[in-house]
């Protein structure tokens, strides 16, 4: 299989290819990334992808993001080499925060 089938196969899961074995090579600090980057992944897929279950869940995505982008200082320092990507990942979810909140258009 090519490189290029290989991004082009919808199906496709490459976190189901290693059984985990690459996530026991990560530090502590980069399989919380990671598994947060996963969940703010899905998050915004959701709210971007079914505007009636984002009305019935806003509380929910909105406590998400809060907890997504409540990162402290020794989260951040450890998840972040630079201050702009730890910017970056607040940008991200503010905006996913305003369109949670943005009205429904029927």
């Amino acid at each position: 299989m090519t490189i290029e089938e290989l991004l082009g196969n919808k199906e496709f899961d490459p976190c189901s290819k290693c059984g985990g074995y690459a996530v026991r090579r990560l530090t502590d600090p980069q399989v919380a990334y990671y598994r947060a980057a996963h969940r703010l992944h899905d998050l915004a897929r959701l709210i971007r992808a079914t505007p009636r279950q984002r009305a019935v869940d806003t509380e929910k995505f909105a406590r998400t993001l809060a907890e997504l982008s409540d990162l402290d200082t020794p989260t951040a320092e450890a998840w972040f080499p630079s201050r702009g990507q730890a910017r970056q990942w607040r940008r991200i979810t503010n905006r996913l925060r305003n369109e949670v909140q943005q009205p429904q258009a029927t």
